[in-house]
């Protein structure tokens, strides 16, 4: 747990049940006594909702570990889909939204979060 003032650029929290993650942050000034809040541009895990939260900066917020990495495809199969760590040689089974399923084969890079050991593929790597 700590403060929304803690929050900076590409920190993961958690705000109302979702896992988000801020890309921006500002202070923005309000009222006749110089009072200000944060003013956060975040998106969702996966980097595709894009909004605009208002946090005062005592405000407790969950910062999350959360790291993305890359991994390579082993296997398919209908339950998921069997990823390698490239680094460590760790092998995970791994869920993914079913058209990132369709995007991938065997032996393609992807990025993939592990939470609360539960790991999810993000994407393809582009590049």
């Amino acid at each position: 747990m700590g403060l929304a003032s803690d929050l900076g650029k590409g920190k993961f929290f958690e705000y109302k049940g979702e896992i988000m993650q801020a890309v921006r942050k500002e202070t923005v000034a309000y009222g006749t006594h110089s009072h200000s809040k944060l003013k956060l541009t975040v998106t969702d895990i996966k980097g595709k909702k894009e909004k605009v939260i208002t946090l005062a900066h005592g405000d407790r917020v969950d910062i999350l570990d959360i790291k993305k990495k890359t991994a390579q495809v082993i296997s398919k199969t209908p339950k998921g889909v069997q990823i390698m760590d490239p680094y460590s040689y760790e092998t995970l089974d791994a869920t993914a939204e079913q058209e990132v399923i369709n995007e991938i084969n065997e032996g393609d890079e992807v990025i993939y979060v592990n939470y609360n050991n539960n790991v999810s593929i993000l994407g393809k790597r582009r590049g």
